[in-house]
């Protein structure tokens, strides 16, 4: 923890719902409920600017634990953060708002970026009240707070917009660029959708250095009580499959967003092995890069 650098942690890498998800008695669930040190928050992740700020985003159930995690790792002993940013209104992302409200910590006018269509979600479901919403468009580059010394890009990609669009965003510090992906429907539309034919060639577009990416699912056969059609995510065997062994050059890539169900959560697991054999690796709660 270096004052005067930009540095990004990592605290959460669960899908939505967490591990141990409600309702869920698998075995990754039953073992975090009885051990806590396995326990796995949604997907989220902090800064620490120049100025010692903190930002965040997603704002998750486990605002809490997420904000201790962040002080811990990064340095930083505040309350709240100063700017919150968010991907989409899927519950997971949004369900930690209210925690900045009167009934918790009290804020007032934080700064809240989102595209239109997040923050007008939000406005139907009174939720903006506590911050100042700034209305964010795709494809250029933003500063969340004058002197923090990194900035934002939305780039749009698709998943199931029932609410609201989604976006990924590229983080760019003096250094280093992270693109932060937690979900996205399918590689085939992300791709179209970019203009681009190959995963390596739209992130070398983006000049991207680490990226955060969707690990939602091992494979299609891993949920056995629902469709997983219903559940579009791209999975990690179709991710690493199109993208083979890391080569020299390429970005690092980490593994977020996993489901509860998700057998690399156990780092025995072959799945697991195979993914590190390859070159790629899975994100862990409080592991750090500096921009």
């Amino acid at each position: 923890m270096n004052a005067g650098t930009v540095e990004l942690a990592i605290v959460g890498i669960s899908q939505d719902g967490g591990v141990p998800q409600a309702g869920c008695f698998c075995r990754n669930c039953r073992t975090a409920i009885k051990k806590h040190s396995m326990r796995l928050f949604p997907s989220s992740c902090t800064l620490r600017g120049k100025d010692g700020s903190l930002h965040l985003i997603e704002a998750t159930r486990s605002l809490a634990e997420q904000i201790v995690i962040a002080s811990e790792t990064l340095g930083v002993e505040v309350s709240a953060p100063e700017t919150v940013c968010l991907t989409h209104t899927h519950l997971g992302h949004i369900d930690g708002l209210g925690q900045f409200g009167k009934e918790a910590i009290g804020s007032k006018n934080i700064p809240l970026f989102g595209s239109e269509k997040v923050l007008l979600d939000l406005k139907e479901r009174r939720l903006e009240d506590p911050f100042y919403t700034k209305i964010i468009s795709s494809g250029s580059f933003f500063t969340p707070k004058d002197g923090c010394g990194f900035e934002y890009m939305f780039i749009p990609v698709p998943h199931r917009d029932e609410f609201s669009d989604t976006h990924a965003i590229v983080i760019k510090g003096e250094n280093r660029s992270i693109l932060f992906l937690p979900d996205h429907d399918d590689w085939a539309k992300t791709l179209n959708q970019s203009g681009f034919e190959t995963i390596r060639g739209w992130w070398s577009s983006l000049g991207v250095d680490v990226i955060l990416l969707d690990g939602t699912f091992w494979n299609d056969t891993e949920i056995k009580n629902r469709d997983i059609a219903n559940i579009p995510h791209p999975t990690i065997s179709e991710t690493i499959g199109r993208l083979g062994r890391r080569s020299h050059g390429d970005p690092e890539l980490y593994f977020i967003h996993m489901n509860h169900t998700n057998p690399i959560l156990d780092e025995e697991s072959k799945e697991y092995k195979s993914i590190i054999e390859m070159g790629w690796k899975v994100a862990k709660q409080g592991s750090t890069f500096v921009l």
